[in-house]
């Protein structure tokens, strides 16, 4: 009896232990620590990171995270052909290799095709191997596509650490983030949420996050018929859109 107690007691110990310290790397993982890592990250490689336009000029860039998707978008070609708007898509590797077709349309609309990895990886997640391998297979197959490497790499999470951004340097890039305006869009949260988010915040040199990807299927995704409001409403105040090499200058 006294051996079982003894036991029950230990693993009950033992169990304690490893949820505090399941705890503690949780809050770790959100802590004030991780943003100053990533502050002096973003100090130390400054020269590479794009977070904002030129705030000189009446122009915004749209970007486009996660596809090409095979449904939603062809649809959001559609709507920039039709109001003459340029943007830059963040394309996952694998997806080209299933939209090969879709890639190429964009890049010869005059849109700007950017890396965001093979498989939509958490670069802090991931090992130094992995983070590079799978940049550089991205790079590979876009390049088999539209004939150029990207210049363009966005972080998916916008998870950063010293290795990406030694691999960014190392191949000439530059690394997207965006501006104070993340729609939010791939939660879904309204039509009006989106379109209202952007009209407020959105001003000269803007980076915008959307996603040409969404997990729920329909018609038409919330993003989409967000743009179909928000394009023609933004240039009707004298903005244009379009990429990053362009609002960059």
């Amino acid at each position: 009896m006294k051996k079982v107690l003894i036991y029950t007691v230990s693993v009950f110990m033992l169990v304690t232990l490893f949820y505090n310290i399941d705890i503690f790397n949780k809050f770790e993982i959100g802590s004030k620590q991780k943003a100053m890592i990533n502050n002096n990250i973003s100090k130390k490689y400054g020269d590479i990171i794009i977070k904002k336009g030129n705030e000189n000029k009446k122009m915004i860039a749209l970007t486009f995270d996660d596809g090409p998707d095979e449904d939603f978008t062809p649809q959001i070609l559609d709507i920039l052909k039709k109001y003459n708007a340029k943007a830059t898509f963040f394309v996952v590797g694998q997806k080209v290799g299933w939209n090969p077709e879709i890639v190429k349309r964009a890049y010869e609309e005059g849109h700007e095709i950017g890396n965001h990895t093979f498989t939509h990886i958490n670069i802090c997640k991931s090992s130094n191997e992995q983070i590079r391998k799978e940049i550089m297979e991205t790079q590979e197959i876009i390049k088999k596509e539209i004939g150029k490497e990207p210049t363009l790499f966005r972080p998916p999470y916008r998870a950063i650490n010293e290795t990406l951004f030694d691999i960014i340097k190392s191949n000439h890039m530059k690394v997207v983030l965006w501006s104070d305006l993340d729609t939010k869009d791939w939660s879904n949260p309204g039509v009006y949420n989106i379109v209202k988010t952007i009209e407020e915040k959105a001003e000269n040199g803007t980076i915008i996050l959307l996603h040409d990807y969404n997990k729920i299927r329909n018609n038409k995704s919330q993003t989409i018929q967000a743009l179909e409001k928000i394009i023609p409403k933004m240039q009707s105040l004298g903005y244009e859109f379009v990429t990053i090499p362009e609002i960059t200058k």
